[in-house]
């Protein structure tokens, strides 16, 4: 049988808290009582949180200019 992560295994893996360890073990296939996922599902939810960086350019040009904010007066 495969091993069982806990939530204090996810939390040391990813440097967070209890809570959000909690949260990323119900998002990938897991047991209740007590929190566990099998080490099979944490790779397949890392898989499927991968994404190829996109090349962007950055605009540094300033393209906006004085904004004028009309104002009501009774």
């Amino acid at each position: 049988m495969e091993r069982l992560l806990k939530v204090s295994d996810i939390s040391e893996r990813y440097g967070c808290t209890a809570k959000t360890a909690r949260k990323y073990l119900r998002q990938m296939f897991h047991y209740e009582n007590p929190l566990t996922a099998p080490a099979w599902a944490l790779a397949e939810w890392e898989r499927s949180r991968e994404a190829m960086p996109t090349e962007r350019r950055v605009n540094l040009k300033k393209t906006t200019g004085r904004v004028i904010v009309p104002r009501k007066r009774d």
